[in-house]
């Protein structure tokens, strides 16, 4: 499995973390590389593999927010595979809030690139953003340490915002995803009234997609770990709130019966 320039990079910046943070994260690479090792030699342990790295590189999130001890992170389970394969689909419906928020006209950036830079003895991920019509760049520190305001001076919360993302559109995306990955498990390991498991599709594309999940998830991960200050991230707040609304409603599902 070959990285991109930026992902070895961002492997390389996981060594800086501390503890379980590190650990889990570098599980979670040791996962993809030997998912697509198995490829031609066990394609049903390389794909449980490769599901592992996803929820291994969420652990190492969970960790994290719980360790900088941002609000409600405590209430993560670490052992719940519905809360850590949730992630991804939920970070994907705050990347399409902010995709459209940035198409209105009074959005002041026109486009944005990742970035690693050391701070301190660390090394971490910022974001760059190209203000609209100049040849300029502003840089948020902490990158995630935002808000958004309207009419000046009126700060968004987002609670209203997040919570009809929670409660509609990425609620559905998770609980299908969930399900979807749920089914896989079952398939890649245990036979049936239908004979032995079989993979059916594209494994190798697949593996592609779960090592895109996986670096979302980490480089995530290194836009809040390195940059511990005494006053956190409002975004993250705001997010993980949010995260937390979904879980509640997982929780309450069947599927949370049919695996933990």
């Amino acid at each position: 499995m070959k990285f991109t320039e930026f992902e070895q990079e961002t492997v390389t910046a996981l060594e800086y973390c501390n503890g379980p943070v590190k650990n889990r994260a570098k599980n979670a690479i040791k996962h993809l590389k030997r998912a697509h090792k198995l490829l031609n030699i066990d394609k049903e342990m390389s794909v449980f593999r490769a599901i592992t790295a996803e929820e291994e590189a969420a652990s190492s999130l969970f960790f994290s927010l719980k360790n900088q001890r941002y609000e409600n992170a405590d209430r993560l389970w670490f052992k719940k595979h519905t809360y850590k394969l949730a992630v991804y689909p939920f970070v994907q419906s705050i990347g399409k809030f902010l995709m459209e928020t940035s198409k209105n006209e009074d959005f002041p950036f026109e486009k944005f690139k990742l970035i690693h830079k050391p701070i301190k003895d660390r090394k971490a991920i910022s974001v760059k953003l190209k203000i609209k019509g100049e040849d300029k760049f502003a840089e948020i520190i902490p990158p995630l340490n935002f808000n958004i305001s309207k009419n000046g001076n009126e700060i968004v919360t987002f609670s209203e915002q997040f919570d009809e993302i929670a409660q509609k559109n990425s609620f559905k995306k998770v609980m299908k995803y969930l399900k979807h990955v749920a089914n896989q498990r079952n398939e890649v390991l245990y036979a049936n009234s239908s004979g032995l498991p079989k993979l059916k599709g594209d494994i190798e594309e697949y593996l592609s997609q779960q090592k895109k999940k996986v670096f979302v998830i980490l480089t995530l991960l290194l836009m809040i770990d390195p940059w511990r200050v005494e006053q956190k991230s409002s975004f993250v707040n705001q997010a993980l709130n949010s995260f937390l609304l979904i879980l509640n409603r997982i929780k309450r599902s069947d599927i949370s019966s049919n695996f933990g």
